[in-house]
């Protein structure tokens, strides 16, 4: 499970921020993002992101003297310093990095048992600190300044590197260095997703009720196996049934709404989130949705039944239908002060001004306690 984040002179962060999932019991679930435009929201995400990419896949995406994409505050040449902990299997683990876009200057991994203690250490090219169960790493080429010790491990096949490579590979985003990507760029397309499902049953079975749940009127999905014509090859599509006067009709994935289609790629990503426990961050997952529906998707996360590999989804979003659901524990606020963004959890806030007994959204909307833009009316 993904425990804690943050950064250092990272895009618009320029002092750092510190995301933590844990709360008074546990590691949550859900984690939701609020702000105003152009506040850093997506920014977060972005960490998240390049951690996924680069320290799993630097080694194979980058050339050797190819630039990190990467960029500090108002790409000032200051070092960008990034972290992220996981806790797995009772253990938890704490990557730092330190680069500029041309070279890494030094890579961290801390173990957790009852203390926190050192167990790989690079400085650009030299390998200054490694355990005895990472020993292996001592004969690997670390020349490589533009690709992490993780994935130049991962190229050397050093099995003990598999535990950590696997919990960078586990996250899933929607944005990269330049934003958040379109839906049919990040979800699965509509046919893969349709191959998964005829393939699993009980997954066609959890889509459906999620689509009825959410007063689609779609009675049923049917899956038609047809031949491409370009490659001879078999593919599935779905054929979606209506009821109408008492008789069945049916309209094709073309014929629906946006949500509809937002919603039949997405769930397929959330079932694949919750059967392998991933990280799934997504920046403004609820574009084309309903705010009402919200609330149904957060629950999938937070359904102890439904989430048996504690799968973690955490997302930006302007809605406030979902402030009261989720408290103040599990929300965080990003701000902007001249062009610098700085981001708090609600319980952060002092005083009383939050209260157990009193919902969030009102006095959100009140700008009690930030998160809005700060809109300047009159003549344009």
């Amino acid at each position: 499970m993904l425990v804690e984040f943050g950064g250092y002179n990272f895009f618009s962060f320029k002092e750092g921020f510190s995301v933590s999932l844990k709360n008074k019991k546990d590691v949550s679930s859900i984690l939701a993002i609020k702000g105003a435009n152009a506040s850093g929201k997506t920014n977060i995400i972005k960490v998240l992101s390049f951690l996924h990419s680069f320290v799993a896949n630097s080694f194979t995406i980058l050339k050797p003297d190819e630039e990190i994409m990467i960029f500090s505050f108002f790409h000032n040449e200051k070092p960008i310093s990034l972290y992220i902990i996981f806790e797995d299997e009772d253990i938890e683990y704490k990557y730092e990095i330190v680069l500029t876009n041309t070279e890494i200057i030094s890579e961290v991994i801390f173990r957790k048992h009852k203390r926190w203690t050192k167990i790989i250490e690079r400085k650009k090219d030299k390998l200054i600190k490694v355990s005895e169960d990472f020993k292996d790493l001592k004969t690997i080429s670390l020349t490589r300044l533009n690709a992490s010790i993780i994935s130049i491990a991962k190229q050397y096949d050093i099995k003990a590197i598999n535990p950590l490579y696997n919990l960078f590979k586990n996250i899933e985003t929607n944005v990269n260095v330049f934003g958040r990507t379109p839906n049919e760029d990040n979800f699965p397309h509509y046919k893969t997703v349709t191959e998964l499902y005829q393939e699993n049953k009980n997954l066609l079975k959890f889509v459906l009720n999620i689509l009825k749940k959410a007063d689609t009127g779609i009675e049923n999905i049917k899956i038609k196996s047809i031949s491409n014509a370009e490659t001879t090859k078999k593919e599935y599509v779905p054929i979606f049934e209506y009821k109408i006067d008492n008789k069945i009709k049916t309209l094709t994935y073309h014929e629906q709404s946006n949500g509809v289609k937002s919603l039949y790629l997405q769930l397929g990503l959330y079932a694949i989130a919750l059967e392998f426990g991933m990280v799934l961050a997504l920046d403004e997952f609820d574009i084309d949705l309903h705010p009402d529906l919200i609330p149904m998707l957060v629950e999938l996360f937070e359904n102890k039944e439904l989430n048996k590999n504690n799968a973690q989804f955490i997302f930006t979003t302007h809605h406030t239908s979902i402030m009261n659901q989720l408290g103040k524990y599990r929300i965080v606020f990003v701000n902007k002060d001249e062009n610098e963004s700085y981001l708090y959890r609600l319980d952060e806030i002092p005083g009383d001004i939050l209260r157990p007994d009193r919902p969030i959204a009102p006095v959100y909307r009140a700008n009690k306690i930030g998160g809005k833009p700060r809109i300047q009316y009159g003549k344009i």
